[in-house]
């Protein structure tokens, strides 16, 4: 069996991990770990200087802040790989760039698991009209089954 989790860096995300260890471990399963980071220009705007470079916030150079993020994202599953190596089951990892919705239901496409596991920040239903829901969209459009941690 496979089980993809999307691992973000929340309490949700660590409670879907937990959730997937606790299916994997009798199974033995395989685990693909998958964090998202969203592009730059998501974080931030550019600015194009009277020089010509584009920049980003503070006046970093886009290429720096893009590997600090990156690196964060691998931090994560780093750490999240260390948990599944605890608890000795074999977690592979994806590092992604893109909208997150969009890239998990892509993943799942790409990796075929049994299930998808994600997290949930708990949204009423206001919020989600208003603010979206990455969890609420993966369980409408991913082709795998999905469950959602809380």
């Amino acid at each position: 069996m496979k089980f993809l989790v999307a691992i973000d860096g929340s309490q949700a995300s660590e409670n879907a991990l937990a959730k997937a260890l606790t299916f994997a471990t009798p199974l033995k399963a395989e685990i693909v770990l998958l964090t998202v980071v969203e592009p730059l220009s998501s974080y931030i705007p550019e600015v194009m200087l009277p020089t010509g470079d584009w920049v980003g916030w503070r006046g970093l150079p886009d290429i720096e802040l893009e590997r600090k993020i990156l690196s964060a994202g691998q931090t994560l599953l780093q750490k999240a790989q260390d948990t599944c190596q605890s608890a000795q089951i074999d977690g592979r990892t994806r590092l992604e760039t893109g909208q997150p919705r969009d890239v998990i239901c892509y993943v799942a496409k790409e990796e075929s698991p049994d299930l998808v596991i994600v997290g949930s920040r708990g949204l009423g239903s206001v919020e989600r009209l208003m603010l979206g829901s990455v969890s609420d969209y993966v369980v409408h459009h991913c082709a795998s089954p999905v469950l959602v941690v809380r």
